[in-house]
């Protein structure tokens, strides 16, 4: 077998592909010949005949259309282009052994592809190095940017869609060596960076509205479309951003049927969490609840027959009672560690 495909050396070198598929499916189908694997590999250039049977009937049986697809050999010829005198595809077909693809010899030697790789890398420019890492960091950040959902907004995908040409004359300066501290480039790579950060603040409103009002497209696309003019004219592509006072602060007219969607947004706490936040020891310190605390109850009335007040005559009836109580536990075990009461 070896020997069958050293004869048709010059062959391979224009085909390899498929030689070795043509092998590979001679050997998986030892009775096929050249038009089975033509409808296999290039469907496109298999004719298949129209029944003559179906095509005349205006209403054919759904048993005779499946009866038909099933039917074998198929009818059809091969294009034009695999039909001509002498064509390659053909002489391959009929010189290529069957070989299984477990036993061909690869098309690629992986230690060689690997040592080019690294050549590649050892004698790679700097501005070469760089244009690849700078253009593949954008790319990345526009696809990410173009795959999130934001419904049906024509300004976001005009501005999604404007962002590749963009990109694309920024980067192109970087193929040649020219870069130096007061390069256009550098500053056209600034202004780009301020493009994508505009085109994200509008994605992240725009995912938001969609995200939050899936079920009221309406008000969705007529909150965005307002935000989008009112900041589109306070966008700009200068490397200093412009202080705008003026908030966002324009109001839209809900109706009935949208009612609903935006009052499942304000879900009432349950009340498992109220009890929390009622039962909570205090505000958190260092995003955790206190293990201790002291809780002092004062009461601001006369003081009559309570062995901590004072007998003399000195001290006036209108006394301050303080009662002293220490709990320690989370919210939802709470202890008492000690109760102290005195007379202040």
């Amino acid at each position: 077998m070896p020997t069958l495909f050293n004869t048709i050396i010059c062959d391979r070198q224009k085909m390899p592909l498929v030689l070795l598929d043509m092998s590979a499916f001679k050997a998986a189908n030892p009775d096929a010949i050249f038009e089975d694997f033509i409808r296999w590999h290039s469907p496109g250039d298999w004719e298949a005949d129209d029944d003559p049977e179906s095509s005349g009937s205006t209403s054919p049986n759904a048993l005779d259309i499946n009866k038909s697809k099933d039917s074998w050999p198929p009818r059809g010829r091969l294009s034009k282009r695999m039909s001509d005198h002498g064509n390659l595809w053909r002489n391959i077909w009929n010189k290529a052994p069957a070989l299984p693809a477990s036993e061909q010899k690869p098309l690629l030697d992986p230690n060689r592809e690997g040592e080019k790789v690294l050549h590649y890398l050892e004698t790679l420019q700097p501005h070469q190095l760089l244009e690849q890492m700078v253009s593949t960091a954008f790319r990345a950040a526009a696809d990410t940017i173009s795959q999130t959902s934001y419904g049906e907004l024509n300004q976001m995908e005009t501005k999604i869609q404007q962002l590749y040409p963009t990109m694309a004359s920024a980067l192109r300066p970087l193929q040649v060596n020219r870069l130096s501290a007061d390069s256009e480039t550098i500053e056209d790579l600034k202004r780009l960076c301020v493009v994508f950060e505009h085109v994200e603040k509008l994605l992240t409103v725009a995912a938001s509205l969609h995200r939050k009002l899936i079920r009221a497209p309406r008000l969705s696309r007529e909150i965005f479309n307002d935000y989008y003019n009112f900041y589109i004219p306070r966008m700009g592509t200068g490397l200093t951003e412009e202080v705008v006072e003026k908030e966002f602060d324009k109001k839209q007219e809900i109706r009935d049927n949208e009612r609903e969607v935006l009052s499942n947004m304000f879900v009432p706490p349950t009340a498992n969490q109220s009890w929390r936040k009622v039962l909570s020891m205090g505000n958190l310190l260092n995003g955790h609840e206190p293990i201790l605390r002291e809780i002092i109850f004062s009461l601001h009335d006369k003081v009559s027959g309570n062995h901590y007040a004072a007998r003399s005559g000195s001290v006036s009836q209108q006394d301050i009672e303080t009662y002293r109580m220490y709990i320690c536990g989370t919210s939802n075990d709470l202890r008492v560690a000690l109760s102290v009461a005195s007379c202040d």
